[in-house]
Order: C-alpha cells, then sequence, then structure tokens
C-alpha cells in the first residue's frame, strides 16, 4: 500500500490531515469488564512518521494476566508504524497485533492493517469494546494468492491436446 498523506487519514479514519505532533484519539470505558480502550493515530514530529496504537487498561490486574498485557494494567493490542518516501506517498512499514508481527504474513497487510485499526475505533465509536480475536478472524485474513499463511501451494500442470497444435510436425 503506497498513498498520499490525505488517504492515509481517510483509510485510518481520522477524517483530516494531522499536523506535526498532533494527535487524534478515542477513548471507550466499559464499566462492566473494567476495561478502558484507547486508540489514538499520531503524527511524529516533521512528520517524519505516523503511528496509530491500540491499547486495553485493566482495573483488575488478574483479567491483565490473563489477556497477556504487558504489565502495569496496560495490553498494547495493536501498533502500526507507517513512514513517508522521499517522493511523499506513505507505506506501512511495522503492523503488530496483540505481540505478533503480520509485517508479509497476509496479503495487503498494509491495507488489512489500516482495515483492521478503522474497524476497532468504529466500535469504539458505538460504544463497544473491540473484540480483537473476532476482528483478527474477519479483517486479517489471507484470502488473496500471493503470499501468506493460506496461499495456494504448488504449481498446475498445463495439459495439451496434440490435436490442438497447428503446424506441428508429429
Amino acid at each position: 500500500m503506497r498513498v498520499e498523506y490525505k488517504e492515509l487519514m481517510e483509510k485510518l479514519g481520522v477524517g483530516y490531515n494531522l499536523s506535526a505532533y498532533e494527535t487524534r484519539p478515542w477513548f471507550l470505558y466499559d464499566d462492566e469488564k473494567g476495561i478502558s480502550c484507547s486508540a489514538e493515530v499520531r503524527a511524529g514530529p516533521g512528520l517524519e512518521d505516523v503511528e496509530a496504537e491500540i491499547q486495553f487498561l485493566f482495573d483488575d490486574l488478574s483479567d491483565e494476566e490473563e489477556l497477556g498485557s504487558v504489565g502495569g494494567g496496560t495490553q498494547q493490542v495493536f501498533l502500526l508504524r507507517i513512514k513517508p518516501s522521499k517522493d511523499g506517498i506513505w507505506s506501512p512499514c511495522h503492523l503488530i497485533i496483540k505481540g505478533e508481527s503480520y509485517v508479509n504474513k497476509i496479503h495487503d497487510w498494509e491495507g488489512k492493517g489500516c482495515g483492521f485499526f478503522r474497524a476497532c475505533i468504529e466500535d469504539i465509536q458505538m460504544s463497544v469494546l473491540p473484540d480483537i480475536d473476532d476482528l483478527i478472524d474477519t479483517e486479517l485474513q489471507d484470502d488473496k494468492r500471493g503470499g501468506g499463511k493460506k496461499g495456494k501451494v504448488g504449481k498446475k500442470k498445463p495439459s495439451i491436446n496434440p490435436n490442438a497444435l497447428v503446424g506441428m510436425k508429429q
């Protein structure tokens, strides 16, 4: 995925161009589960990079251990880092979800990473705590040929009808 800055902001659900050091946050607190979900897109100094991140923060520290937290009541669920090239076109360089890198593991990992982030913030905007495992299953499917875990293996052998060959000596 190689896109201009404005299109990148649209793919991440920001809706406008961030300036250097600017952040677009989303936040949801689920009082039944005692979990806060924080999502943000932030632009680096001088627009040298853009990061999109989602974190869960836990009221009860026993829940964080169960869900694989990094400690201190916080679990980083998603991190996408995007950098510009010299021609001003932006392209993702890192995608980590629940501690696992998805770089080059599925076809169109860059676009699907943006789609995953956008699906999470859509849930947050509807006051629903994102179900990360469900979103991984729906948003990060490797449904195209050309790479990843579910890509086709092997080559198809062509079948040739000798009678269809025109002008060839037998």
